[in-house]
């Protein structure tokens, strides 16, 4: 399997980091499974003495900026991140009897049994300020494109109500300023 440039990625520290759902398939049903999600982001950005500056959680795929103060490991951030929450989320699957998207996920290829992340992920890396904001934008205005709310502060898994309203929200978020 191609690295898709990854080694690239090892020179820089900030960036812009979408991923998605096998099938694009909507997994998140409520939001247990988004506290699933959440969770996890501050935990591996710990782990990984990363700060994220933007994101949001869709109900099929996730975009956000991640900012690492320390060694850079995209890769082995994103491999961790679903690798847990992909457990996480197929236990509560099964916990909650969802069989048919428990049948939707089913992958039977080199010993796994199922499939909630798709392999990659997309990452752009941010060398500017203009680009920053406008990556931030294109995040929290990802809900309102899709019709979930009618403006961006209203979805309550994004850092928009952070960058509006100074409210803290489940992921820990430092702000763009800090580091630009």
């Amino acid at each position: 399997m191609s690295r898709r440039k990854r080694d690239i990625l090892e020179l820089y520290n900030c960036y812009f980091v979408t991923t998605t759902f096998n099938n694009w398939l909507e997994l998140l049903l409520n939001d247990d499974y988004y506290k699933i999600l959440q969770d996890s982001i501050n935990f591996y950005s710990e782990k990984y003495s990363a700060e994220i500056i933007s994101y949001v959680i869709m109900p099929n795929h996730i975009h956000f900026i991640i900012f690492f103060n320390e060694d850079v490991n995209l890769s082995g951030y994103l491999r961790d991140f679903k690798k847990f929450t992909s457990f996480k989320i197929r236990e509560r699957l099964q916990m909650e009897r969802r069989s048919e998207l428990l049948h939707q996920i089913e992958y039977e290829k080199y010993g796994q049994k199922y499939k909630v992340w798709k392999d990659r992920f997309d990452a752009v890396i941010i060398l500017s300020k203009n680009i920053m904001f406008t990556k931030i934008n294109y995040i929290h205005n990802n809900p309102v494109k899709k019709n979930l709310v009618a403006e961006d502060h209203l979805w309550e898994y994004s850092s928009a109500k952070f960058y509006r309203f100074d409210v803290e929200g489940t992921v820990k978020v430092t702000n763009a300023g800090a580091i630009v």
